[in-house]
Formats: C-alpha cells, structure tokens, sequence
C-alpha cells in the first residue's frame, strides 16, 4: 500500500472516530435532556403523594397508640435513643419492652429496622408521637410512587391514554386510598409494615432495572434493599417468589438470567436467617412446651379439621374486606372469629373460593395474563400470614392484607381499564373507567377518612373497636380496663367515677364470660369494684378465679399486700384477714407476701403483736433478705419490748440496705427505748442527715 493511500486511510478513520464520538455525544445530550421519571410523571406523582399526605394527615396530632408501648413507650432500648440502637440489633425485638427474651409469640420477633428508627425519633424528639406519625405518612407517600413506577415496568401504557386512565397509576391511587390500610399508616407500628413493602418494591425495581441493562450494580443493589425489607419484617421472604415469577411474566429474560436476577434475594435471606437465628436462639419454635395461652394461640382447643376450617372462614373474610371494608377493627381475637367446622358454608365457600383462584393462577402461567399474576401477588404474599403455613398466633389482622392487597388492586385496576370499557359502552373509550375509579377512590376515601378517629389513642380505638369486635374477650378487657382507670382518677364517690367504673365492668365481665380464665379481666375486674366501693366480696371473687388457676399469681399478692397496707376499716380489714388466712397455705411455700400482708394486718391494724409477729417471722423464713419485712418485724418486736431482737432484726435490715434512713430511725427509737441515748441520738442524727423529713416522725 502506497503512502498516499495510508495516509488516506488514516485520515478516514479519524473522521469515522470524530463522527462516531459526535453521535455518542448527541445520544448523551438528548438522555440528559429528556425528562426523568419525576419530571416526566410529575402529575400521577403529585397525585399519589397528595392523596396519601392529605388521607393520613390528620394522624401527625394522635397519640401513641396499642402496641405502640411495645416498641417505643416502654421499650428500654428505643428510650436509650441512639445508644440503644446495638440492644436493638443484636436482642428480639421484644426484649426491650419485657426485660428479656419471653417468647410469649409464635416464631419470636426480630425486626430491628423500623425499631432503630424510632430509636432514632426518640433521640431527637423524645415521646412526641406525632413526629412519628408525620415520617409513617411520609413513608407510605413513597410506597404509593414506588408501586406506580414498578407498575409502569410491568404495564407500559399507550403513550395516547391519559395517565389518569392507565392500570399502573390507578392501581396504586386505589392501593393509597383503600381503608384496610389504615391500621399500618395510623398505628406507629406499622411502619414495620411500610418499611417492608418499601424494600420489596425497591428490590424488584432494582432486579427488573438488571434485567433490563445487565448492569451488575443493580444486583447488589437488590441484595441490599431485599435484606433491608429482611429486617423489617420476616414476610418479605415471599418476594423470593413474586420477584422471579414477575420476571418471568414481564421479560423474556432467560431462566439463567432470571436465576442471576434472584442469586442476592437468596444470600441476603440466608445472612437474614442465620442473624436471625444467632440472635433469638431459634427458627420458629424455641422448643420446650410451647404456648398455653389462648390469647397467643387461638387455635389452642380446636381439633386439626376445626383449625383449617376456621382459617379458611377467615381467608374469606380478607376477601370481603377486600371488596367491602365497611366494619373495621384491630381486634379479631378469641372468640370474634368463632371456630368452625367443615360442615360450615363459612368454609366451604372460601375454600372453594381459593381453589378456583389457584387454578386461575396456574393456567395463568402460560398465558401470563394481568389477572393471573395479581393472584400469585395476592397469594405469596399472604401465605406466610395466613396460618396455612405456618401459625401466627392470632386469627387474623387487617394489617395482613397490606402486601397481598398490592395483587387485588392490580386485578381491579386491569377490570377497570381493560374489561369494564368493553362490557358498558359510554363516550369516549374510557368514560366509564374514569367513572369507576372516582367512584371506587371516593369511597375508599371517605371509609378511611372515617375509620381513622379510632387511632387517635387508646381510649378512642378501644372504646370503638368493642362495638365492632364485641365478641372479643381482649378488646372487651382493653375497654373495660380504659373505663376503669378513666373512673379511679375521678373523685371519690363521684357519679362520673361510678359511671365510669360501672361500664367498664359489665366489658370485663363481658370479657370473661367469653373467656373465663383471662387473668387480666380479673385483675381489672376485682380493681374496679375496689376503686369503686371496695366491695372486697367482689375483688374475692375475682382473685379466687385467678389463684384456681395460679396460686402465686404476684399481681394479686402485690395487691392484696397494698390494700392491707391502706385499709383502716375495721370490717374490710377483717374480710382482708379471713382472705388471706383461706388462701395462706394454698401460696408457694417460698412465696413471702400474704404473710407478710397478714403481719401488717394483725400489727397495724388489729394491734395482734404476737400475731403479727407470727406471720412476720414465718415471712422471714420464706424470704430471708426482706429488708421491708424485718422493718415491720423490728417495729413489732420493739412495740412488743422484745428490744433484743428489735436491735438484732433491724441491724440485719440495715446490713442489706445500709442507706436506709427508715431503718436507721427504728434503731435509734429502739435505742431510745431501751434508754441508750447515747446510741439513739448517733442513729437519729444519722437518720435525718439523709432524710430530713423523718423529724416529723419522731
């Protein structure tokens, strides 16, 4: 080749790369310019984000509320604030609010994530509820924007329909508005729930964004927001299906691509589960005799073909409330979904029901059809909640259908957008879609709207609830017990503080009649009738109920240990003694309290020294180191002038409560007493120096 025709060559190339280049850089410039999805969807965001602010907005003013208390108002680790935050991470997430790991619910709780972000709140803000509530509306503004983009990827619309007519943005308007939604956003709480549909979300964003560009970033990506939704709440381990089956309905991605695609669900669920494990000791079952307690078991009693009878009659009720959210609750307890056999219609139907949507769903796998795949949605996600697979400790709850909800408003919206034109003719293509969503929106709307006063605190959801869930033996004691303590901080005597008091006792004996052995209605009970007339027949009945059933119950020692401390009729005092004399020898022989409650009765009350002394002594032996016993004991010996043992028993008191100034006072009376001032006033100098106001006491 000649010179010439090199150099020729050369100078083409170099107007191929110049050329080259300039289409590269012409095809940046027009990406960078052309809209993003927030500037190009700027309106169904702007809708979205207004409908879920504006429907939730009037939450930022309540209260913490149910099992708020759990994780924040009486959780030690979250008070800690940011120092609490390796407690959180590293214990179940209820050992904070317990003191310890109880394993009291099914399967144990591990979800640190939404726990360190009230950790967080608490930091900054302190016990202000309402910052809390304004980041859980915030939050699922964001799962309504989410959804819809998601929905966008799987749903493309025609660029001529009008965004407000596409399945994707009316589908997540309906997810926003529907009113089952309302216990998750109301309730602090549930932002364990809206964290976890955040993470889902984001996970098959970011797994379908790989499917598409083959970029590896979106993989780790994934791995990390799918671990994220992990922490948040353990029934994100569904997406390990959904996500690969919505691949496979919405891409042409081969079996390898799509097994690549879920390679990081599955490491970040096995790092999750072998966190999990090393922190709780446990998968699902702590081993040992399992739980006892109806109220964490409601299937406790019912034979294996009554349990699956009665979760399908429930299952069914998901799917009315689904279509009909008109009665809501928090509160599905024993017994308000009674349990049912299979000669029930309330089973069969649903079971039926179910079956016909599972065969749906299959032959929809080949067809890959919008319905079909809104019924895998609905059913993975439901199934780790629905007490098919695995028990969950409760019958039911609204906050379930959360996730499985995202299935029911693509299938609804694909009816509206795509079936409903066809089968009713109006102007213009859409007419009678536009029609229905406003409707459905509207309606969905005003039943949220309406529902959440009842989150506003305790009082409010408990005394509403108790009507919409009256067979309940829990909400039934939450309402009583609320009523009963509304009524004790009323004056004494009082009309309002009868009133009170009486209501909440008919809900407790409510309560008990659908449940004879709850404890708590019992407790509540017998401190009603207390607070109202110290009607101690009445507080016997009920305390006789719980100590058939556990003779040490410590609520009902306190508290009898409390009354003869208080007590100064002379009747009630007798009827305190006759109590507690019957039940005396049934106690633990360890326990020291009735003898101690007795010693008080007889000394304090009765002035019985000798037979205060009895009981004191016989308290002793059960519990050696009672610096409180061997003060009662030290005053009833020197009252007695047994000054010897006076001296002997308080100097025992003082060895294992050097500071006590109450103790140090009884030695120096003792001292007095016996007529060794010298001694009494070195102890009554000690006295006052660290309680002044024991003067008075002199």
């Amino acid at each position: 080749m000649s010179k010439q025709n090199k150099s020729k060559n050369k100078k083409e190339t170099a107007k191929s790369n110049k050329a080259a280049k300039k289409r590269t850089a012409a095809r940046n410039a027009k990406a960078s310019a052309a809209p993003s999805f927030w500037g190009k969807h700027a309106m169904p965001i702007a809708v979205l984000f207004g409908l879920a602010f504006v429907l939730y907005a009037i939450t930022i003013s309540y209260d913490y509320a149910l099992d708020d208390q759990l994780y924040i108002t009486s959780n030690e680790f979250t008070k800690k604030g940011i120092a609490g935050i390796p407690d959180i991470v590293s214990k179940e997430s209820l050992h904070g609010f317990w003191g310890k790991q109880n394993d009291v619910l099914v399967g144990g709780r591990y979800r640190p994530l939404a726990i360190v972000t009230y950790a967080i709140e608490y930091a900054m803000w302190g016990e202000r509820p309402g910052s809390s509530h304004f980041f859980n509306i915030i939050l699922y503004c964001f799962v309504g924007i989410l959804l819809y983009r998601v929905l966008l990827r799987l749903f493309p619309p025609d660029p001529k329909t009008k965004w407000y007519l596409t399945l994707p943005f009316i589908a997540a308007l309906l997810y926003v508005a529907h009113p089952l939604h309302s216990e998750v956003v109301a309730n602090i709480k549930g932002r364990v729930e809206i964290l976890t549909s955040l993470g889902v979300l984001l996970t098959m964003h970011l797994s379908l964004k790989y499917v598409d560009t083959d970029k590896i970033k979106y993989l780790i990506y994934s791995g990390i927001a799918f671990f994220l939704a992990l922490l948040s709440k353990e029934s994100a381990i569904t997406f390990v299906a959904i996500i690969p089956l919505t691949i496979y309905y919405f891409s042409n991605a081969s079996f390898k691509k799509n097994a690549t695609a879920v390679a990081p669900l599955l490491a970040a669920t096995i790092i999750f589960i072998g966190i999990r494990t090393a922190v709780i000791g446990y998968l699902l079952d702590p081993g040992g005799e399992g739980v006892t307690e109806l109220l964490n078991d409601p299937f406790l009693n019912a034979t294996f073909a009554e349990k699956y009878a009665t979760i399908f009659y429930t299952l069914g009720i998901y799917i009315k409330l689904l279509f009909f959210p008109i009665t809501l609750t928090h509160d599905y307890y024993p017994k308000q979904i009674p349990i049912i056999n299979w000669a029930d219609a309330r089973a069969i139907i649903p079971l039926i029901g179910y079956f016909a949507l599972g065969i749906y769903a299959l032959i929809g796998l080949r067809k890959k059809d919008a319905i079909s795949y809104g019924i895998w949605v609905y059913l993975l996600s439901f199934s780790i909640v629905s007490n098919v697979v695995i028990s969950i400790g409760a019958f039911m709850n609204e906050r379930f259908m959360y996730l499985p909800s995202i299935g029911f408003c693509i299938i609804l919206a694909y009816l509206i957008t795509e079936k409903l034109p066809k089968l009713v003719q109006l102007k213009g293509k859409y007419g009678i879609a536009l029609i229905a969503t406003v409707l459905l929106v509207s309606a969905y709307s005003v039943r949220t709207w309406m529902r959440l006063p009842a989150w506003e605190n305790n009082e409010t959801l408990f005394l509403t609830d108790v009507k919409n869930s009256p067979n309940s033996t829990k909400v039934n004691t939450s309402a009583g017990g609320t009523l009963v303590e509304k009524g004790a901080r009323k004056p004494p005597n009082s009309r309002e503080r009868i009133n009170y008091i009486s209501q909440g006792i008919k809900y407790l004996d409510k309560a008990i009649e659908i449940y004879p052995d709850n404890v708590n209605s019992h407790l509540l009970r017998a401190g009603g009738y207390y607070d109202m007339n110290k009607d101690y027949d009445k507080v016997f009945e009920s305390y006789t109920n719980i100590l058939a059933g556990n003779p040490n119950n410590p609520k009902v020692l306190t508290t009898l240990g409390i009354m003869a401390e208080a007590e100064d009729d002379p009747k009630n005092v007798d009827k305190l003694v006759a109590f507690l004399e019957e039940h005396v020898n049934t106690f633990d022989p360890a326990v020291a309290a009735p003898y101690d409650a007795l010693g008080v009765l007889w000394g304090k009350k009765k002035n019985d020294l000798p037979k205060a002394i009895q009981y004191f002594e016989k308290a002793l032996e059960k519990d050696p180191n009672s610096h409180g016993t061997m003060q009662d004991l030290g005053i009833a010996y020197g009252m007695a002038g047994k000054f010897d043992k006076a001296l002997d028993i308080n100097n025992r008191a003082l060895k294992n409560d050097p500071g006590n100034a109450k103790i140090i006072l009884n030695l120096a009376i003792t001292y007095e007493q016996m007529g060794n001032t010298e001694q009494a006033q070195k102890f009554y100098t000690q006295a006052f120096e660290l309680d002044p106001s024991l003067r008075q006491r002199k």
